[in-house]
């Protein structure tokens, strides 16, 4: 029997260095990007406004992750280790991995997530239990839709009225899919 596909708790790629989020990220979460209305722009959540917020998700991560179903990560540079410069999910449903991201505003631009995403979507389709990797992004997130497309994600569909981004609207927005299977 095949084991459960788990994301490794630290991994590398040739830039950066991607470890399992501990609490005692949130002060530097906090100042690189749970506040930052840009960063935050099309993400689930709101920003924070109080450190106590970012505190309570950092452990709230790092307690899913024992969990077995999804596995939010911190990305560094591997020549900085201490400095967060963005974060990854990793969320396992049965065959499939689903993804989320987001990338501190002043290293956008820089390829961070493309290296990233892609190492995640090669790892997760080399485990023999996994044979779908996907990602969505609001149809406006040009950025997140061309980093799926570097990741080798295809674009599959377009969802109506499939994600909410309350920083964007009070409903609902559309959203494309894009996959790798094997």
């Amino acid at each position: 029997m095949n084991p459960t596909y788990r994301l490794p708790e630290e991994f590398s790629t040739d830039r950066f260095l991607i470890r399992r989020i501990l609490p005692s990220d949130a002060d530097a979460i906090f100042a690189g990007w749970a506040t930052d209305l840009e960063v935050t722009k099309y993400l689930t959540w709101r920003p924070h406004t109080e450190l106590s917020q970012t505190r309570e998700a950092a452990e709230r991560s790092h307690r899913d992750w024992e969990g077995g179903a999804t596995f939010p990560a911190v990305i560094c540079s591997r020549d900085a280790p201490s400095e967060l410069i963005g974060r990854i999910d990793a969320r396992l449903f049965g065959p499939r991995v689903s993804y989320g991201w987001l990338v501190r505003k002043d290293r956008w631009g820089q390829g961070v997530a493309s290296e990233v995403v892609h190492w995640a979507v090669k790892h997760a389709l080399s485990h023999p239990m996994i044979y779908r990797t996907e990602a969505a992004c609001d149809v406006m997130n040009v950025a997140s839709a061309r980093v799926m497309e570097k990741a080798g994600m295809t674009q599959e569909a377009l969802l109506r009225r499939y994600l909410f981004h309350p920083n964007v609207s009070d409903e609902p927005r559309d959203a494309f899919l894009y996959s790798k299977v094997r």
